[in-house]
């Protein structure tokens, strides 16, 4: 009885380790890039067991994870065979905040629990959308503590706080440096030629001091022309010096701002769609080391193709703008820019004929290799 009672939980345990196992491994943290660490997924996966391919229907495709080559522990599916526009042409985000970001904070105002990086949503009820907004509605409840609702980090906070009287302008003040809206300059990956739906960027734009997402209330998509290129050399990163009017016809509007990048609605008479050129959309199910073209206008006039090799891929599901590897081998783009710059971000990557995904970020320490998200990942945003 001893040993069948010895049996039965060595049973167990081994049951839960190994539900554990396939649980976590290798789809979590493994999973994930970092400037020196590549995970992999050739055909073979040595260490877990191999990935297996299957196409279901003429829309979806899934692979599979087999633990020992046996077991399904993981799939990841994609949507196939959908068409779009491709991108390439340097444009202008501008747009207002939902909420205002609190850039930074008087040390000596009674303001402890309000912190840079925070954005302010509501005081005593009413909804902040502006600094004005803010300013006005701080008076309104002059010499009294008011009710701050705000967000941090994804999670919504409440405080009081007792605005101070300055003496310079006779008015009350929160005691912080807050910014209302945002914008910058990147690359359309594509457009939904049904719907004029647009992604671009493949990141989404932080603002600069305290690397804070500040979500979209209203934005506009613009035309612009690039000045020049600063080019990027070893700890400094180059950038496409473009400027935007505003004031300008509006191409569209923007919606969103996220880890994927910038997304909203282009005008479809827009003179960007003219000889767009359809293009079927890859992904994750058709990304693979080896050679492939990104699309950019690096002049802002004439979108061109440049040689990549793709070094490394990953499988990975989560919404990260780092999926990919690559590396610049197109000799003329390396003489211009240096390899990958900012405003190049968002630039479309074509691999086989198909679209799977957009340059994001650039290695700080050699310009010619840079991080791409999958295609994936922006469709449908």
């Amino acid at each position: 009885m001893r040993i069948d009672k010895i049996f039965f939980f060595m049973s167990l345990f081994l049951c839960v380790s190994f539900a554990v196992l396939c649980w976590t491994v290798p789809f979590r943290d493994i999973m994930s890039f970092d400037e020196e660490v590549y995970v992999n997924q050739d055909e073979n996966y040595n260490n877990f067991g191999d990935l297996v391919t299957t196409k279901y229907n003429e829309s979806t495709q899934e692979v599979d994870f087999l633990l020992f080559n046996a077991l399904k522990i993981h799939s990841v599916s994609a949507e196939t065979g959908k068409k779009v526009y491709l991108g390439g042409n340097t444009l202008g985000f501008s747009y207002q905040g939902d909420g205002i970001l609190v850039v930074a904070k008087n040390e000596n105002a009674n303001t402890s629990e309000i912190e840079a990086g925070d954005i302010i949503k509501y005081i005593n009820g009413t909804e902040i959308d502006s600094i004005s907004k803010l300013t006005e509605t701080v008076n309104e409840n002059a010499d009294k503590f008011i009710t701050v609702k705000l967000v941090r980090n994804g999670k919504n906070i409440e405080t009081k706080v007792k605005p101070a009287y300055d003496v310079l302008t006779h008015k009350y003040k929160l005691g912080v440096w807050a910014k209302e809206s945002m914008s910058g300059i990147g690359t359309l990956t594509f457009v939904e030629p049904e719907t004029g739906r647009f992604g671009a960027l493949g990141h989404p734009i932080l603002e600069q001091n305290t690397r804070a997402l500040l979500d979209v209330g209203e934005g506009k998509l613009h035309e612009c022309s690039v000045l020049g290129v600063k080019k990027a050399v070893r700890g400094t990163p180059g950038e496409l010096r473009g400027v935007f009017v505003r004031s300008k016809t509006d191409l569209g509007t923007v919606d969103k701002n996220c880890e994927s990048g910038m997304f909203g609605n282009m005008n479809l008479e827009s003179n960007i769609l003219k000889d767009k050129q359809l293009i079927e959309v890859g992904g994750r199910m058709t990304a693979h080391p080896g050679k492939a073209q990104i699309y950019s206008s690096i002049d802002g006039k004439h979108i061109r193709a440049y040689d990549i090799e793709i070094i490394k891929t990953n499988y990975q599901s989560a919404q990260s703008p780092k999926n990919m590897v690559f590396k610049v081998t197109d000799n003329n783009l390396i003489a211009t820019t240096g390899g990958i710059v900012q405003g190049m971000s968002g630039s479309p990557i074509v691999q086989d004929g198909k679209l799977i995904g957009a340059v994001t970020h650039v290695f700080i320490n050699d310009a010619t290799k840079g991080f791409a998200i999958y295609i994936d990942n922006m469709l449908n945003q």
